[in-house]
């Protein structure tokens, strides 16, 4: 998965990661990828494995959209080659909503 390795390398670039918690990148990387790829819900009494994308209400949604989104920003804002008048004057963003 493509989201992890990028958030692998966010990780090491997280000087403040230490701080915060005692797992190791590894560790935090093992945990991230069985939340996003143990997802199961029950539907009229049948249990279903949610393939794509993190469940609603799971704490981790909006941590990872934040880390997606903010990488897409970033690619989308060094890469542009346009004039500077052109350029955003504003650039507001809360979780994945962009104005």
């Amino acid at each position: 998965m493509k989201s992890l390795e990028e958030n692998r390398a966010r990780l090491k670039t997280d000087i403040t990661r230490e701080t915060k918690t005692n797992l190791t990148i590894e560790d935090v990387m093992e945990l991230l990828e069985f939340i996003l790829t143990t997802t199961y819900f029950v539907f009229h009494g049948q249990v279903y494995s949610q393939k794509l994308n993190t469940a609603m209400e799971s704490p981790v949604s909006p941590m990872t959209a934040d880390i997606i989104v903010e990488f897409l920003e970033q690619s989308a804002i060094s890469s542009a080659s346009v004039p500077v008048e052109c350029k955003p004057k504003l650039w507001k963003r809360y979780v994945y909503d962009i104005l």
